[in-house]
């Protein structure tokens, strides 16, 4: 059984105990029930003695848990419960006459009830139309009705921060047959059985009464964020696992034959993340998630090393015999004698050939560069960069996110 199937049956059961102590077979129930729904009485006519009055109708929401936020329909699905209570000015009794009893159970359809509707659905407008629940009455004429199973209103989602992302959703009640000079909601909120469960949180919860056009309406706001510990795993960290093999396409040697197919591979699984991660995007979020604007920098700088990666193996096979440009030679000339520590050249003052020795050991050193040389140097500064620009861009997503 799927969970909001279990928390629907979990309502019903919940209601049904409510309701189920009350027993009406009684002759005094009998006798009340006579009374009370004659033939002046009406279903279709609202319970207030003068027609000028505003009847109060105080609205409970009852959360129970968060069975699905759809981000790419942008719809969430939330099992509750909603607790209607109003007054019955024509259902009043005196408790003596009828042995004492204080309150009966009478189905919905037989009392006039508030028909609640959605006033932001994504299915159905009216809510809970195909169940029938009863209505507890008592001798006061206050009427409590107890509904309860699963509403899917729309949700505007916000993946700016995906996976870390919060989400502001709305439930919005009204009653379409009665404008908002017949009936006033008093909403309340109830959040002693709510359930974090699954991948949402609820974190933060207000209510408020308003008017929807000419209706009064009772809106409740909840704040809800993801649990990103399982996109973490299954994005965020692949993600990083590829930046670092990404860079470390330079280190490849050369020789080894298997550096584009390297690249190229790496390029091919950015791309597959980045449809992963689209598949769960709307198609016109907005605003759009950082997360795939790191994505496609990375995808990009994934096809720019295959490019650089081919002009690297270029320049290391290319044949000796072609000239080599000076400043190119004394760059790598620099750079290789730094890596490779030789011994320091040293001023001999008595020497009488002093001022030759330096240009011909530089001679020496620039005549010794080869393309394979600078293919080696030009990998190492790739390898830098590229390195560097990835961990830029973790450094930011990372610090925007902080920060908001």
């Amino acid at each position: 059984m799927k969970h909001g199937q279990k928390i629907t049956c979990f309502w019903k059961i919940f209601i049904g105990l409510n309701l189920l102590h009350c027993v009406m077979t009684s002759p005094d129930a009998r006798r009340l029930l006579k009374d009370l729904f004659d033939d002046d009485y009406s279903s279709i006519v609202m319970p207030k003695q003068r027609h000028s009055d505003v009847m109060n109708v105080t609205v409970r929401f009852i959360p129970r848990g968060i069975t699905e936020f759809n981000e790419v329909a942008g719809q969430i699905s939330i099992a509750m419960g909603v607790d209607i209570r109003w007054n019955d000015e024509y259902l009043l009794w005196s408790p003596p006459k009828y042995g004492n009893l204080t309150h009966l159970l009478i189905p919905e359809e037989q009392i006039w009830t508030p028909k609640l509707s959605i006033a932001n659905p994504s299915d159905r407008v009216p809510i809970f139309p195909e169940d029938q629940f009863s209505v507890r009455l008592f001798s006061t004429g206050r009427a409590m009705l107890l509904k309860g199973g699963t509403v899917r209103c729309t949700c505007k989602p916000n993946l700016r921060y995906y996976p870390f992302d919060e989400h502001v959703c709305f439930v919005k009640l009204i009653t379409l047959d009665h404008v908002f000079t017949e009936i006033s909601f008093l909403p309340e909120l109830k959040l002693d059985v709510y359930e974090n469960v699954g991948e949402w949180d609820l974190f933060d919860s207000e209510i408020e009464s308003s008017r929807f056009d000419l209706f009064s309406c009772a809106v409740f706001k909840f704040k809800i964020k993801r649990r990103p510990e399982f996109s973490i795993l299954t994005i965020c960290i692949p993600i990083l696992c590829l930046g670092l093999l990404n860079a470390c396409v330079f280190l490849i040697p050369p020789e080894c034959g298997e550096r584009i197919s390297f690249a190229i591979t790496a390029l091919l699984s950015f791309a597959v993340f980045m449809t992963i991660v689209s598949a769960v995007m709307p198609r016109n979020t907005d605003p759009v998630p950082i997360l795939c604007y790191v994505l496609m920098l990375m995808l990009l700088e994934s096809g720019l090393i295959v490019a650089v990666s081919i002009t690297g193996l270029r320049l290391y096979y290319r044949p000796d015999s072609q000239k080599i440009p000076d400043c190119v030679q004394r760059v790598v000339s620099a750079l290789t004698t730094l890596d490779s520590h030789p011994q320091p050249l040293v001023h001999n003052s008595e020497s009488p050939d002093n001022h030759s020795v330096f240009p011909e050991q530089e001679q020496h050193l620039l005549r010794s560069v080869k393309w394979s040389h600078v293919g080696r140097v030009f990998d190492y500064f790739c390898f830098i960069v590229s390195f560097c620009s990835f961990t830029l861009y973790v450094l930011i997503y990372a610090i925007i996110v902080m920060v908001s």
